[in-house]
């Protein structure tokens, strides 16, 4: 017998479908929808992620959270929230946010780009890859950095790799340490994930936080 196919997010993938329909589609779905959605141009992808996706998240989110603390830095956490660019045609929803001005949504979860700034830091974590250009609609909403968390489903999930992307121009360049926290390297994000799951969770926030005491 051949080798079960490695599990990853399941995708839906829609061509032809006016933004007046990608409205209508978010009406329906609701505030509280579980999908990330991206649109770009008549085209749709809508992906549910798994729940080693969400664990990956969760942690990278600590992370955050301890450095802006550390670094006694506000950070305003936007959530997993449809950034939109009517004008263009394009939406993308991030994992997460996170920008250094406050921001008032109009609607729980979508910010209109014409009405707003748009965030500092996107995050992602990618099981699988989707098959519409997410940079290329990254770039032209402005985001000026971007964290992706690459891992597979299993016991090595918290084993993946994190690439930090800044926005040079309009178009994205891989960097080894982040903008928004400058003495931190993409390394350093790995190794926490790494030692959230050898050493547990609450011992691999003590020693990141020392760490933090003494680089940041």
């Amino acid at each position: 017998m051949g080798r079960k196919p490695t599990p990853t997010e399941k995708r839906v993938r829609l061509s032809g479908v006016s933004w007046q329909s990608f409205e209508a589609l978010l009406v329906e779905l609701g505030q509280s929808r579980t999908a990330r959605l991206t649109y770009d141009r008549g085209k749709l992808e809508m992906m549910t992620p798994l729940e080693e996706h969400d664990r990956c998240l969760r942690l990278i989110e600590s992370l955050i959270l301890v450095l802006s603390d550390e670094l006694y830095l506000k950070v305003y956490a936007i959530g997993s929230v449809l950034l939109t660019l009517p004008d263009l045609g394009r939406a993308i929803q991030p994992d997460a946010t996170y920008s250094l001005q406050e921001v008032r949504l109009q609607k729980r979860a979508e910010l209109d780009l014409t009405q707003a700034n748009p965030p500092d830091l996107a995050i992602e974590v990618s099981i699988g890859r989707g098959s519409l250009d997410r940079e290329s609609i990254y770039a032209s909403m402005g985001v000026p950095e971007i964290w992706r968390y690459t891992t597979t489903v299993g016991d090595d999930v918290l084993k993946g790799e994190l690439q930090i992307y800044q926005l040079q121009g309009d178009q994205y360049t891989a960097t080894t340490h982040s903008k928004l926290f400058p003495a931190l390297p993409g390394s350093r994000v790995q190794e926490f994930l790494e030692q959230s799951d050898t050493i547990g969770l609450a011992q691999a926030l003590i020693v990141l936080r020392e760490w933090s005491k003494e680089q940041l």
